[in-house]
């Protein structure tokens, strides 16, 4: 920043500021995809088919890679799938959007938004306009700022609230990713999970497990 300073005087001050603020906040978003890629290489680094009988063991394994909790149980279930690594991430995000009942082993949707087709849609259609919106309003924060320049107060409002609009247009869009999950996918996890159980969610757990099972 110091070199730009130097090179185009107090005039890039602000641009120079906003652009170090996305920088950082791009190299967070990457940072965090790239703990993921080394979350999976060390889950299939720790990954032991016996001691994958073990639910403890098991869930935390799975924890570690995906960073969500998920019972062993259907773990085991989304590992008996033919896209087994497809299936433990589909479920990692639509976890946090069910309720578990430990009791009887089934799940259902944690809110009424998402428990129907139309309400997904609305939902999802609600965040795409807000990633529209909020990319409009901060192009236009940063051209106001641009003109009011960084020896105002004006500028630096209007430097400031074009780098949260563009923050808000990134959580509409992962928000959104999460939403299509439910809606893709959603309706038929709670269904195989909820038939996976006895109508008592008391039989063994050895029912759960599959012949074979594999990370891969």
């Amino acid at each position: 920043m110091k070199e730009i300073l130097d090179a185009g005087g107090a005039a890039y001050l602000m641009p120079a500021v906003l652009f170090t603020v996305v920088l950082y906040l791009s190299r967070g978003l990457f940072g965090w995809h790239g703990r993921r890629s080394q979350n999976r290489k060390e889950f299939l680094e720790l990954w032991d088919p016996v001691r994958s009988q073990d639910d403890l063991w098991l869930e935390a394994v799975v924890r570690h890679w995906l960073g969500t909790y998920l019972p062993a149980h259907v773990i085991r279930l989304a590992m008996a799938q033919p896209d087994k690594s497809q299936s433990l991430i589909e479920l990692s995000g639509l976890w946090p959007l069910l309720r578990y009942d430990r009791n009887a082993r089934t799940v259902s949707w944690l809110g009424r938004r998402h428990n129907a087709h139309v309400k997904r849609n609305a939902k999802r259609i609600l965040f795409i306009a807000g990633y529209f919106l909020n990319m409009s309003i901060s192009l236009a924060a940063a051209y106001a700022a641009s003109q009011y320049g960084p020896n105002t107060l004006s500028g630096w409002v209007y430097g400031v609230f074009g780098v949260l609009a563009l923050f808000l247009a990134l959580i509409c869009i992962l928000e959104d990713d999460v939403v299509k999950a439910a809606d893709l996918v959603g309706d038929a996890w709670i269904d195989r999970i909820n038939r996976s159980v006895s109508p008592s969610g008391t039989h063994s757990r050895g029912d759960d497990r599959e012949k074979g099972v594999s990370p891969r």
